[in-house]
């Protein structure tokens, strides 16, 4: 089977401007730029604060995702230890007219553990996009089960997943730990802006169900020459909305 990575987001779980991490921060912004003779109004200053949506988690059955009579045996002795999935993440970033760019952006995902024990991240991808944009990027498993980029002659592949573009610079973290997450930086020509898709190598204590997960994004942005901390909303009811259930 070949999943192929949708252009945009589906099925949106959060959606709203980011948020300082604190509000005492604005306040001190716009003093400090007052003594220097320049006036900032805090109410435009977070109307013009980038605009994040989370997806939905997306998951499958690793076992599942290829056919049965092309089963791999690298897969036979690892999933009858323990449970592996693929899980696929989302999130988007908009920019308001006038308003300011992300410098830099951090996706998280911490991963609860359960009676059973502690879930990981088994591997993740993308890991490193540092050059250039690459076009129709196609990523199948190893011997390892490890994600390995393959190029246009594909061979006898029977499952693997496909992203129509990568864009600079993304670098993750937390594999073979429970608290992955993915980074994004600005490259020269290339701004954190649109769709971005993460997926997951998720393993799972045999027969552990549910298995469950906090999303958190979290994000730079800079005015007047100083450097905002941005979050996702600290309310009740996001909190509720990011915990998500990535296995039932």
């Amino acid at each position: 089977m070949w999943l192929k990575t949708p252009e945009s987001i589906q099925n949106v779980l959060w959606e709203s401007p980011l948020e300082p991490a604190s509000f005492e921060v604005v306040e001190r912004l716009v003093r400090e730029n007052k003594a220097r003779g320049l006036i900032l109004n805090s109410e435009d200053l977070r109307s013009g604060l980038p605009i994040v949506s989370i997806g939905v988690p997306e998951t499958w059955d690793l076992a599942r995702l290829y056919p049965s009579d092309k089963f791999p045996k690298f897969l036979e002795v690892k999933i009858n230890e323990s449970d592996f999935y693929l899980v696929r993440f989302s999130c988007s970033f908009r920019i308001p007219p006038n308003g300011n760019n992300i410098e830099w952006a951090r996706f998280i995902v911490h991963l609860y553990p359960g009676e059973k024990g502690q879930p990981i991240a088994f591997d993740l991808h993308p890991l490193m996009v540092t050059q250039e944009v690459k076009h129709n990027v196609k990523v199948t498993l190893n011997p390892s089960i490890k994600f390995q980029e393959i190029g246009a002659s594909l061979g006898s592949i029977d499952f693997g997943l496909e992203y129509l573009e990568l864009h600079p610079i993304i670098s993750a973290t937390g594999i073979g730990e429970g608290n992955p997450s993915w980074d994004y930086q600005e490259a020269k020509g290339s701004k954190i802006l649109g769709s971005k898709f993460m997926y997951m190598l998720l393993k799972v204590p045999k027969a552990m169900r549910p298995v469950e997960a906090f999303i958190d994004l979290t994000a730079d942005t800079t005015i007047c020459d100083q450097i905002l901390r941005l979050k996702v909303g600290r309310k009740e009811e996001t909190a509720k909305s990011l915990k998500v259930k990535l296995v039932e």
